[in-house]
């Protein structure tokens, strides 16, 4: 679907901007794990040589830290929106605890701000210790190792990724995303089948 946007219809231009979203995911849709969801797109719009005309943004609401921001800019996105921690913050805000740990009266721009500005750190943090200075270079760039994943995933959302040690493959990870589906919803997938 991504490729088909960013090609266009009819010779009309394509898509610019493509926008990976778990918000939709609910008691009756299980999401996939952003990190996959990015990889396994931007592999195919480079299979494709289409992914210089699109930038790729994610709305994640399985990112929260450092770390996972990382891995999805590593593994092509362009953006990232924590929507979901976004959310736990301004339910914190509402609910006192960022005064009573700050000890100041904040609002949730300002929350959301000081949060994005520690992942910013962070990121450069990380992009330091390998050496990279630019995100421009450590976007796309798969300098990770991958552990605990199998060569069908690897091949379909990290291609050229090294992972010496073998691991889950997709029907596992499925199985996975069934069961934290139905820590969160109990019952609701047998009621939508």
């Amino acid at each position: 679907q991504a490729a088909e946007a960013v090609q266009g219809d009819d010779g009309a231009d394509g898509a610019q901007v493509i926008v990976l979203s778990d918000r939709l995911a609910g008691p009756d849709r299980l999401p996939i794990p952003s990190l996959l969801a990015v990889g396994a797109v931007h592999q195919h719009l480079l299979a494709t040589k289409q992914r210089t005309r699109a930038a790729l943004f994610s709305e994640a609401g399985d990112a929260k830290e450092v770390h996972d921001m990382a891995l999805m800019v590593g593994f092509g996105a362009d953006g990232v929106c924590p929507w979901v921690a976004y959310d736990a913050f301004s339910r914190m805000n509402e609910d006192g605890l960022v005064r009573a740990k700050a000890g100041v009266d904040s609002d949730d721009a300002d929350v959301r701000y000081s949060y994005r500005k520690s992942l910013a750190k962070g990121m450069l943090k990380v992009m330091s210790k390998m050496g990279i200075s630019t995100l421009q270079s450590y976007k796309g760039a798969q300098v990770f190792e991958a552990v605990g994943l199998d060569d069908e995933v690897m091949d379909r959302c990290f291609t050229g990724t090294a992972s010496r040690l073998g691991g889950a493959g997709f029907e596992r990870l499925a199985a996975d995303i069934e069961a934290n589906h139905e820590a969160a919803w109990p019952g609701a997938a047998a009621a939508a089948s």
